[in-house]
């Protein structure tokens, strides 16, 4: 993963187009460049698109150290609610922890709809357990290297930390833990997108938030070929056909 938030890939965007609109949250460490091209495939479907940048990221691990889930939470709120007096219609979507982000937003708000890629409410590993006792042991952890060739991972549109203050990981396990208690608040039509080959997150998840949402419409689709990050993956035009077809259906 690289770390060059000068690339215009990695920079916050706001594409204007029609009155819907999909607020678009990226994962823990991660940057706006994990969700420009799903931002970009709904702006080219006739919706408008926003990818925010979480504080604390698209500066430095150090930086990170300062920001909490909290202040990534009030983040989202803000900006869903500055889309809300803009647009007519507003959906909500999120990559890991974004995806957990936008669950809470789907409680606490009415959002035309919730689509998540690859939301962490269950860890495929055991780290968060750790965290509490580790990180006064280990400042911080290392993401192992990702292996796809350039023409099946959009390197270009991957710009995050290599690694997270283990201190930050309890943050985001406490948003985890939120979303899971209030999970039959979200009444949203709700698209989980997730990957069988997925490295961080447990194959249970998509069944955990679709068996407690209250959502009439509740819908998850499987890739094969992608890793965590499947929106810019091997699978990304899959992915991309999918929301905008979920979009045209529940938030037009």
């Amino acid at each position: 993963m690289a770390a060059d938030f000068s690339h215009p890939n990695a920079q916050p965007f706001e594409l204007e187009s029609g009155d819907s609109a999909l607020l678009l949250i990226h994962g823990f460490t991660g940057s706006p460049s994990h969700m420009r091209t799903v931002g970009d495939a709904v702006h080219g479907a006739g919706f408008s698109a926003r990818g925010i940048l979480l504080p604390g990221h698209g500066l430095s691990v150090d930086a990170m150290i300062h920001s909490s889930g909290p202040a990534w939470m009030e983040a989202c709120v803000a900006a869903y609610r500055e889309m809300e007096r803009k647009y007519r219609r507003v959906a909500v979507s999120g990559l890991s922890m974004g995806g957990i982000l936008a669950l809470l937003l789907a409680e606490m708000f009415t959002p035309s709809a919730c689509i998540l890629f690859a939301p962490t409410i269950r860890y495929l590993k055991g780290i968060n357990r750790l965290s509490p006792i580790a990180k006064h042991f280990l400042r911080e952890m290392k993401w192992r290297p990702r292996e796809f060739s350039d023409s099946d991972f959009l390197k270009a549109y991957d710009h995050g930390y290599a690694g997270a203050p283990l201190a930050k990981v309890e943050d985001m396990t406490r948003l985890q833990a939120m979303a899971r208690s209030d999970l039959s608040r979200v009444t949203a039509p709700t698209l989980i997108l997730q990957s069988h080959s997925d490295e961080s997150v447990h194959s249970a998840s998509p069944e955990i938030i679709t068996s407690r949402i209250s959502s009439t419409v509740k819908e998850i689709c499987w890739t094969d070929k992608s890793s965590h990050v499947n929106t810019i993956g091997p699978d990304r035009a899959y992915v991309n056909d999918r929301v905008i077809d979920f979009m045209r259906r529940f938030a037009e």
